[in-house]
């Protein structure tokens, strides 16, 4: 984010402060959220065909494979991805799936493997998802004569800004990466998360809809009352600058002590420094962007009322060598995880509060317009779907892709 870009989201913070209000909606009315939006199995079936299966998912960071061989996997609906570091030092993604007899192949969540074997029969494929060894391979002459034709099916993926990127349908995204993300990934880049080491990795598998924690992490509403002990105390109560960039959104949470900028030549101003910056990296990845670290979320549908959420915090390499910081940045994660851990306690309970039949709809703000354009953003693309010829599956696609 370039210095003008940050002096003017300031200046409108500070403006939001001395008259006791905040970026809002232009409508005066409410926004409602059908219950049915989170509940419905169909709806999920559609978001999956339609959003899931068709855009670049940001599901990691370069720092999560720091030497060959270093993997993870995630599942994206029906679709299992391995997600590996190459000898050639290039972040591949592939179908977690054998091509002998449709075994998933490798079953933990992270590790280092310079190959892996299929736990059915043992067929080997290599990192670059090549197929290295067959057991008794006299059984199978058309497999041991070519076994180029046979190693494991790759997805697009591309690296940018240090977040890995995949589409799990098996095609390319319609538009260039850069473009997809926008301003979004300029600010990424330009915050040089790239270069940050991985710590605290997680994952947990939580009872609610996808859509949840996405909701919880565009407002500050909530910071007051929900997190009161924790970072309310840093934070301007309810204050806040929304922009959307496409689908994705930056959202700008001043601390306290933005309001000493006042007395501060603009050119020392830092808008990192006095605040911290939120991003939804559409539709499954959130960013928490604080002074020399980061928080990590990338969230997967794992049915209408679960979902899988992979947590990681990023921090800068200065930081991590230097023993002298080690006890401030420590501190700081600790609140981090707390205040996850406050922050999921509220969506399990909205999601019980949705299953309890109370509410027919939810009621977005005027200053939770975040979280309005979030859904409009799922409602567009599903919108949009409706019009488009499917496309036939290639013969050789990957097992579980979905025709476009």
């Amino acid at each position: 984010m370039d210095h003008s870009t940050q002096v003017g989201i300031i200046q409108k913070l500070l403006e939001f402060n001395e008259q006791r209000t905040t970026d809002m909606a232009g409508q005066e009315s409410e926004y409602f959220n059908p219950v049915t939006v989170y509940t419905d199995p169909e709806r999920l079936s559609a978001e999956l065909k339609q959003i899931w299966y068709r855009r670049p998912l940001s599901v990691g960071h370069v720092a999560e494979f720091p030497k060959a061989g270093d993997f993870k996997t995630v599942q994206v609906g029906k679709v299992p991805i391995l997600v590996v570091r190459g000898k050639d030092d290039r972040i591949r993604a592939f179908v977690n799936v054998c091509r002998h007899r449709g075994t998933v192949l490798e079953e933990r969540e992270t590790g280092h493997a310079n190959t892996f074997a299929c736990p059915y029969h043992a067929w080997t494929y290599g990192a670059d998802g090549a197929l290295r060894h067959v057991p008794d391979d006299f059984g199978f002459p058309e497999v041991a004569s070519d076994k180029g034709r046979f190693g494991l099916r790759e997805l697009w993926s591309q690296v940018h800004a240090g977040f890995v990127y995949v589409q799990a349908d098996g095609n390319a995204p319609e538009r260039e990466l850069v473009d997809w993300l926008d301003e979004v990934g300029k600010d990424l880049q330009d915050l040089g998360l790239a270069e940050y080491v991985a710590l605290e990795p997680s994952t947990v598998r939580h009872p609610v809809n996808w859509k949840l924690p996405f909701d919880i992490f565009l407002e500050n509403y909530h910071t007051k009352f929900t997190h009161r002990t924790t970072i309310y105390p840093v934070f301007l109560s309810n204050v806040g600058k929304f922009d959307s960039f496409g689908s994705h959104i930056r959202c700008v949470l001043p601390r306290r002590e933005i309001t000493e900028l006042r007395h501060i030549d603009e050119a020392k101003w830092d808008l990192v420094e006095q605040s911290t910056l939120l991003y939804v990296v559409w539709p499954n990845t959130m960013i928490a962007v604080l002074p020399e670290h980061a928080a990590v979320w990338h969230v997967y549908p794992d049915g209408v009322d679960h979902s899988t959420m992979n947590f990681y915090a990023l921090l800068a390499r200065r930081l991590y060598e230097a023993e002298a910081e080690a006890e401030k940045w420590q501190k700081s994660l600790k609140v981090i995880q707390k205040v996850k851990r406050e922050d999921a306690a509220r969506f399990l309970s909205i999601q019980q509060g949705m299953n309890s039949g109370g509410n027919s709809a939810l009621t977005f703000g005027r200053y939770e317009k975040a979280i309005a354009w979030f859904h409009q953003s799922i409602e567009e693309a599903l919108a949009d779907s409706e019009g488009d010829t499917p496309q036939e599956v290639p013969a050789d696609a990957p097992t579980g892709t979905v025709a476009r």
